[in-house]
């Protein structure tokens, strides 16, 4: 049984999600078991303490289930859908109640893209403050309900493309046609809360494709040419910090092909940037492997971690010498033990060097 009739507590979380909060977190099971007073359950089934936002799961899915039609008859009343142009006092109602439904729908499914195209749809009328809407997808994505779905970190760019363009790029040609394309410039300034963003997104569901993805496409539009005076500096400064902390977070997180990946994107930067420093900063990657895959032979990340910075030369050849060819000789031992230690995976890479070397 429910203390809260399913329209008040509809309006109470759209409530909520209007004072954007700085983390939402969608809690299992219903407001009886985080909110055991009866008469303050009745307010309201929601938690909100120090800004940050607890969603009861089965409150969330009653208000979605009054939010659905909400959300069809305010969008046909709106006009957006067509190329209407409703009344001004059809619009008032119907644009708050689009904008209410569509936050509702978007935090029970992160990928409704009528919902979010709804929102992009808003912004362009300037109906909804941009930046505004940038601080609730990152409210969004510090759940771990949301932070997994692609189409909310598409929608994020959105944003960022409209706050950020390429000053080359009128603001009018700015489009959605192509999601990742880097026609947006970030400051390095408002660089590291797009990272802070990622890395708790990242946290909270693990080996998270769409946020390093994201991550790829913040660092990359950071560097966009011909915006920086002093482009080559920044450019260093930006890569060096972001290789480090990347490297960190592998320390931790060994099985994460996607910030391997992202490395590998970074280290292609390289290749057209005028700096003394970038290949020290590389060397360094290709030691912090080895020492990984020595300590944890046994994760196929890390062997892929090597091959992406591999630098044949006389560090490289004793490595093998001294641990690959030995754990290599290992198998028949591991077969008797049945203890992996990552015979296959140095199988496969000498298999890999060899045809390097050819």
């Amino acid at each position: 049984m429910t203390d809260t009739p399913v329209s008040t507590c509809f309006r109470s979380l759209t409530s909520l999600l209007l004072k954007t909060p700085a983390t939402i977190e969608v809690l299992p099971g219903d407001a009886s078991i985080w909110i055991p007073d009866v008469e303050e359950r009745s307010r309201s089934p929601f938690l909100f303490t120090e800004n940050n936002l607890g969603v009861p799961e089965k409150e969330l899915h009653r208000s979605y289930l009054f939010a659905v039609p909400v959300f069809s008859a305010a969008r046909k009343a709106s006009g957006l859908h067509t190329l209407e142009n409703p009344s001004n006092h059809i619009m008032s109602s119907a644009i708050q109640d689009l904008i209410d439904s569509s936050a509702v729908l978007i935090l029970m499914n992160p990928a409704h893209q009528t919902a979010l195209n709804a929102r992009k749809q808003l912004i362009v009328r300037n109906l909804i403050d941009v930046g505004e809407e940038l601080k609730f997808t990152a409210a969004l994505l510090s759940s771990r309900h949301c932070c997994k779905q692609g189409e909310l970190w598409y929608h994020r760019r959105w944003l960022l493309r409209r706050i950020y363009p390429v000053p080359s790029f009128p603001q009018g040609l700015i489009t959605d046609m192509i999601p990742d394309s880097l026609n947006f410039y970030l400051p390095p300034n408002d660089l590291p809360a797009e990272i802070h963003l990622v890395s708790r997104a990242c946290e909270l569901y693990p080996r998270n494709y769409f946020g390093w993805i994201h991550r790829t496409i913040c660092i990359l539009s950071a560097l966009v040419p011909g915006v920086h005076s002093t482009t080559s500096d920044v450019f260093t400064e930006i890569f060096q910090k972001e290789i480090s902390s990347v490297m960190q977070w592998i320390e931790s997180h060994v099985s994460d092909y996607s910030a391997v990946h992202h490395l590998k994107t970074l280290a292609r930067l390289t290749e057209d940037a005028e700096s003394p420093f970038l290949p020290k900063s590389l060397l360094l990657v290709f030691g912090h492997a080895l020492t990984l895959v020595r300590a944890f032979p046994e994760h196929e990340t890390l062997w892929q971690y090597l091959r992406v910075f591999w630098d044949e030369g006389d560090v490289a050849t004793a490595f093998v010498a001294s641990f690959v060819i030995p754990l290599q000789c290992a198998s028949m031992t591991e077969q008797e033990s049945g203890s992996p230690s990552g015979v296959q995976h140095a199988c496969r890479f000498l298999e890999w060097r060899n045809q390097r070397l050819k």
